[in-house]
C-alpha cells in the first residue's frame, strides 16, 4: 500500500516536471491529475468519533493516531521491579490444577517493561485497550480508507499470524513517519508495534501488579458483577454464538476489555507445551490465548492457552479463524543505546558475582579443576558451572520474595497497631469526661471493656511485627531491605491500596537496626511504631472521600419512606441519623454499644434508619431542631473548649464506636 503512495508521488512529480515545459492546457491539465494522483486515501482525514476508536476512555490512557484518521487506544502495564539495568519481575503463569497438563500447567516466568512511568520510579509496556477492530484493521491494510461504522467495530478476526504481524509492521512505519514524537520512548529511543509476548499477555489479563498475589494467580481476574459483565462467552444470554463490538464490557483492573471471551487473542512466539516448571524445548505452531464466544462460561480462565497450525494442510494457505483476531503491544529494543548496554553489562557481571558461600566455593573449586583440563573436561566443567550460577540465581529471587512477603506483612502488622491506637485516642477522653454531659454506667463500662481489648489488639500486632522484622534482620543487609521496600511500596501502590510506604520505612530501619544491635524495647519501638502511623494518610482519607454534598435540615421520623430499609431520597449511601453532614469517622467499629437502661433510650422513631421503621401515616410535623441522638446515648452537642471537638462522629458517638 505505502509503496503504491510512493509510486503515485513520483509519477504525479513526472508529470508536474513534463506540464511546466508544455503549453497553458497540458499545463492545467497536469496539474489537474497531479492534484488527484497526490490525493491519497491516507492522507489526513477528519478524526474518528471517539466511539470507534475508544469508546471507554479512561485516565491515563495513551490514544496514538492511524491512517484515515482513526486511533487506537493503549494501557499501562506496570512491571515494579528493583532500581538495577537487569532487574525484572518473577511471575508465575498457568494454573496448579494438573488438568492443565501440557498446555497450561504452572511455570514461573518473568516480564519487564522498557519504558518509564511519568512521574514514577517504575517501569511499564504499553498494550492495547480493546482488540484491533476491522475498521483499524483497514485503515492500515486497505488501499481505500473506510467510514467508521458500528460493524466496523466488531474485532478483526479471520486472520491469520502473519496478517497480523504484517499488520504491525505497517502500522509502526506508519507512526515513525507521521507521529514518531507521540510514541513512549526508551532511553531516546521510540516504541515500535508488535504482538504481545505470552508472558506480556498473561501478566495484563490477570490484571498485573493492580491486583493482589491471590487474586492473580485466580482462574481469572476479579469479576465482582459477574462473568457476563466482562467476558463474551458462549451461550444466549452472552455472545449468542458472533462476536460483539469492542469495549462494550467491563474492564479487567487495568483497564483492558475483553481479555477473556470474544475473539481469541494471537501472540508473538509459537507454542512450546508445558514441563513441570518450565516450557519444553520443541517451538510449534501458533498461541491463541483467552478464549473466544464460542467457550463455556466455565471454561473461561487467563491460563487458557490452545495451538494453531500455521497454515491449512488442505490448501497451503495460511490459517484463518473467524473467532481468532489480535490486540497489539509497545515495545522497544534492549540495547537501545551504548550507555545501556554497558549498564546491562555491568548489572551481568554482579550478578554473576553475587552468590552464597557454599556456590562462592564450589566456583573456586571448578576454577582449580579447570587449570590443566583437557578440553572435553574443560567443556564440562563451564556446563557444570552455568548450571551451578543459575541455580544460585534462581535462590537469591526466592529470597527476595521473601523479603517482600516478610517487609510488606510487618508494615500491615504495623498499621494494625496504629489504627488500634487511633481508636483508643478517641475513647480515652470519654472515659475522662471530658465531653461527655450525660453518659450511663453501663455506657463507660462498655468504653473500659472496648479500650483494653484494642490495647491487646495493638501489643499482639507489634509482638508479630517485632517478630518479622528481627528475622528480616538476621536475612538481609541495610542496602538490601531498602531496595526491597521500596519494590514493596511500588506494588502496593499499583495495586491502589492505602499507601504502606511509612510503614515499610520503619520495618526496613528496625530490620537493618536488628542486625547491628538487636531490637529496641518494646516502649521505644512502639512509640516509633506509632509515628510512622502518625504520619501515614489515614485509611478513610484513601478509600472514602468526605461527602461533597451541602448540609441539610433534620427530617422528622414520619417523613422517611417506609419501605425497608428506609434510604434517603436523593444521596447516594445511606446517612446517619438526619442531621447536619459531617465527615464520616475515621475508624471502623470495633465493639457493639452496650444495652442501655430503658430510661435513657431513645424511642423507635428517634433511632438510626438502619432499622426498620413504619411511620405513623400522618401529616408530617415541624422540623425540630437539630438534636444529636444515637441508639444507647443521650449526650448534647460538644462542648467548644478552644475549638471544635473531635470526640464524636455524626451520630453523636464517641470515635471508634457504633
Amino acid at each position: 500500500m505505502m509503496a503504491r503512495i510512493e509510486s503515485r508521488r513520483r509519477f504525479a512529480a513526472t508529470l508536474a516536471t513534463t506540464a511546466s515545459r508544455g503549453s497553458g492546457v497540458a499545463h492545467c491539465g497536469a496539474a489537474i491529475l497531479c492534484a488527484l494522483l497526490l490525493a491519497s486515501p491516507l492522507q489526513a482525514q477528519s478524526p474518528w468519533p471517539e466511539e470507534f476508536t475508544n469508546p471507554r476512555p479512561a485516565e491515563r490512557d495513551l490514544v496514538l493516531p492511524m491512517p484515515c484518521g482513526a486511533a487506537m487506544a493503549f494501557r499501562p502495564i506496570e512491571t515494579p521491579a528493583g532500581p538495577g539495568a537487569l532487574e525484572d519481575r518473577p511471575v508465575t503463569l498457568g494454573t496448579t490444577d494438573p488438568a492443565g497438563g501440557v498446555a497450561e500447567f504452572a511455570r514461573r516466568e518473568a516480564v519487564a517493561g522498557p519504558f518509564a512511568a511519568a512521574g514514577r520510579d517504575v517501569a511499564l509496556f504499553w498494550i492495547g485497550k480493546y482488540e484491533v477492530t476491522r475498521d483499524q484493521y483497514a485503515a492500515v491494510m486497505e488501499d481505500r480508507c473506510p467510514a467508521a461504522s458500528a460493524a466496523g467495530r466488531l474485532p478483526a478476526a479471520s486472520l491469520s499470524w502473519f496478517d497480523a504481524v504484517a499488520f504491525t509492521q505497517r502500522y509502526t512505519t506508519w507512526l515513525l513517519r507521521n507521529a514518531a514524537a507521540r510514541l513512549p520512548h526508551a532511553d531516546g529511543t521510540p516504541a515500535f508495534v508488535r504482538l504481545p509476548t505470552e508472558e506480556e499477555w498473561e501478566y495484563a489479563a490477570r490484571g498485573g501488579a493492580a491486583v493482589s498475589e491471590l487474586d492473580f494467580l485466580g482462574r481469572t481476574f476479579p469479576m465482582p458483577e459477574g462473568t457476563s459483565r466482562y467476558a463474551w462467552f458462549q451461550g444466549p444470554r452472552s455472545a449468542s454464538g458472533r462476536a460483539q463490538p469492542v469495549g462494550a464490557l467491563e474492564p479487567n483492573p487495568l483497564g483492558l476489555h475483553d481479555m477473556l471471551g470474544n475473539v481469541g487473542e494471537l501472540v508473538l512466539e509459537p507454542f512450546r507445551a508445558v514441563r513441570v516448571g518450565r516450557l519444553h524445548g520443541q517451538a510449534g505452531g501458533v498461541v491463541v490465548k483467552g478464549g473466544d464466544y464460542r467457550t463455556p462460561e466455565a471454561a473461561l480462565r487467563s491460563s487458557l492457552r490452545i495451538e494453531v497450525p500455521p497454515y491449512d494442510a488442505t490448501d497451503g494457505q495460511p490459517t484463518r479463524l473467524a473467532s481468532v483476531g489480535f490486540r497489539v503491544a509497545l515495545a522497544a529494543h534492549v540495547t537501545t543505546s551504548l550507555r545501556r548496554a554497558e549498564a546491562l553489562n555491568r548489572a551481568f557481571e554482579a550478578e554473576s558475582r553475587a552468590s552464597g558461600t557454599e556456590a562462592e566455593n564450589a566456583r573456586r573449586q571448578i576454577a582449580a579443576l579447570r587449570e590443566g583440563a583437557d578440553p572435553r573436561l574443560r567443556q564440562g566443567l563451564d556446563r557444570l558451572e552455568a548450571g551451578l550460577m543459575a541455580a544460585e540465581r534462581a535462590r537469591l529471587e526466592q529470597e527476595r520474595a521473601g523479603l517482600r512477603a516478610q517487609l510488606e506483612g510487618a508494615a500491615v502488622l504495623a498499621r494494625a497497631a496504629g489504627q488500634s491506637q487511633r481508636r483508643m485516642d478517641g475513647i480515652e477522653p470519654l472515659l475522662a469526661g471530658a465531653d461527655v454531659v450525660q453518659a450511663s454506667p453501663e455506657m463507660r463500662a462498655g468504653w473500659a471493656r472496648a479500650l483494653e481489648q484494642l490495647r491487646i489488639e495493638r501489643e499482639l500486632s507489634l509482638d508479630g511485627y517485632a517478630r518479622i522484622v528481627a528475622d528480616l534482620g538476621r536475612s538481609a543487609d541495610r542496602a538490601t531491605l531498602t531496595t526491597e521496600a521500596g519494590v514493596v511500596a511500588r506494588e502496593t501502590e499499583a495495586r491502589g491500596v492505602p499507601d504502606l510506604r511509612p510503614y515499610l520505612d520503619v520495618a526496613a530501619r528496625h530490620a537493618a537496626d536488628s542486625r547491628d544491635r538487636g531490637l529496641p524495647a518494646r516502649d521505644r519501638l512502639r512509640e516509633e511504631v506509632l509515628a510512622a502511623a502518625r504520619g501515614a494518610v489515614p485509611p478513610q482519607a484513601v478509600v472514602a472521600p468526605p461527602p461533597a454534598t451541602p448540609q441539610r435540615p433534620t427530617q422528622p421520623a414520619a417523613t422517611r419512606p417506609t419501605a425497608p430499609p428506609p434510604q434517603p431520597p436523593v444521596q447516594a449511601p445511606p446517612a446517619p441519623p438526619p442531621v447536619a453532614v459531617l465527615p464520616p469517622p475515621p475508624l471502623p467499629p470495633v465493639t457493639a454499644d452496650p444495652e442501655p437502661p430503658a430510661a435513657s433510650r431513645p424511642s423507635q422513631a428517634a433511632q438510626s434508619p438502619r432499622l426498620p421503621v413504619t411511620p405513623p401515616r400522618a401529616p408530617a410535623p415541624a422540623p425540630a431542631p437539630p438534636v444529636r441522638e444515637g441508639p444507647g446515648i443521650s449526650v448534647k452537642p460538644p462542648i467548644q473548649r478552644g475549638g471544635p471537638s473531635s470526640g464524636f462522629d455524626p451520630t453523636g458517638k464517641p470515635l471508634g464506636l457504633r
